[in-house]
């Protein structure tokens, strides 16, 4: 029978952590007018839409412009792990750091002065509140029962903080009116260095279930002094973006078309042709080739007969079933002169008047 009951309870599935997915939202902070400060919104559990309006963080406290919204958790389920996932935006990273080796130097080496005298580190802080709704109060030690896990995205970054584990700097409360309340504090480390670059955080906490409120219950968040990150004093705290390859931009460069050089033309004895000349009225196929003007040689009056068939077919617009017929002459330098430049032929001339002389003295000798 005991064997019975333990394959029954083998094929129950085990409770699964809450989990909270946070992304980061830089509108909120345009939008708030705040700087130095990264706000984060729920969005898993399905959360509600967000929505802002003025608000009072406390009782007696002026009412300020704020952004909040509403999710489903149900901490009697969970499984006693409360998981909360501090997410960056798609394709970016959240760096926040601070170099204050001067400060460490005058701690003499790293005394504690930077950690217990100054403010240089950065805060994460997270409140969610239930109505009208009573628990046990739970006080999660850091030390033992919290951990940290940073995902750099795989950009190989080694985080350089320390936390700080007082019950005042860095705490989960389960409080005894059901909210969740969570504040971390990042220093520097001893050498004076704070450098963190996370794609995302998660921050686990174990807790006692039996001891929560039973059931599902909605949860509001508020941007009213929590759910954010702030940057350190004297520091920073930014997304990143994806770094593009300056090769790879250089490639995808459009060139304005009023500085666009045409293609060049070259004639058949691949001599270089002037783009700016008369050929751009010449309008070709790409298959043929006619050279954009005609030019004689001053050595002497024969003509280049690749130049005489661009003269012939300039202004002309030529497709692919009219080409510029091969030249099958010989060079110029041979004295060759095509029949389409050459003059009247004195010797021509002479021998059609001495035939018309002998058909004259024919007749004369008949008569």
């Amino acid at each position: 029978m005991m064997l019975y009951v333990m394959f029954v309870l083998s094929l129950l599935p085990l409770a699964s952590a809450v989990r909270v997915e946070l992304y980061a939202n830089e509108t909120i902070a345009t939008f708030l007018d705040y700087y130095g400060v990264i706000f984060f919104q729920p969005e898993e559990p399905p959360a509600s839409p967000m929505s802002c309006s003025e608000q009072s963080a406390c009782d007696g406290c002026d009412s300020e412009m704020a952004c909040g919204g509403s999710l489903p958790l149900d901490l009697s389920t969970g499984g006693d792990t409360l998981r909360f996932v501090w997410n960056a935006p798609e394709d970016q990273i959240i760096h926040i750091t601070g170099d204050y080796t001067m400060e460490a130097s005058w701690a003499g080496g790293g005394s504690g002065w930077i950690t217990q005298g100054g403010d240089f580190g950065t805060e994460l802080e997270l409140r969610l509140d239930t109505p009208n709704c009573k628990a046990e109060y739970q006080d999660i030690d850091v030390n033992t029962d919290v951990t940290l896990d940073f995902d750099d995205g795989g950009i190989g970054h080694t985080q350089s903080y320390q936390l700080l584990k007082s019950s005042v700097d860095s705490f989960v409360e389960l409080r005894a009116g059901c909210a969740i309340h969570m504040h971390m504090r990042f220093e520097p480390t001893n050498d004076g260095i704070l450098d963190l670059k996370f794609k995302k955080l998660t921050i686990t906490a174990i807790y006692d279930s039996q001891k929560t409120a039973q059931g599902e219950r909605e949860y509001t968040w508020s941007t009213s002094g929590s759910m954010w990150i702030r940057e350190p004093a004297g520091g920073s705290i930014e997304l990143l973006g994806s770094i593009i390859d300056p090769t790879e931009a250089a490639s995808t460069t459009t060139t304005d078309a009023s500085t666009t050089v045409p293609p060049t033309t070259t004639s058949p004895d691949s001599s270089t042709v002037d783009p700016t000349e008369p050929a751009a009225t010449t309008t070709t196929d790409a298959s043929t080739t006619v050279p954009s003007a005609t030019s004689t040689s001053p050595a002497s009056s024969t003509v280049d007969p690749t130049e005489t068939s661009a003269t012939i077919t300039t202004n002309t617009t030529t497709d692919a079933s009219t080409s510029v017929p091969p030249t099958t002459s010989t060079s110029p330098e041979s004295g060759f002169v095509p029949a389409s430049t050459q003059s009247s032929s004195p010797q021509r001339f002479s021998t059609s008047a001495s035939s018309l002389f002998l058909i004259l003295a024919s007749l004369v000798a008949a008569i």
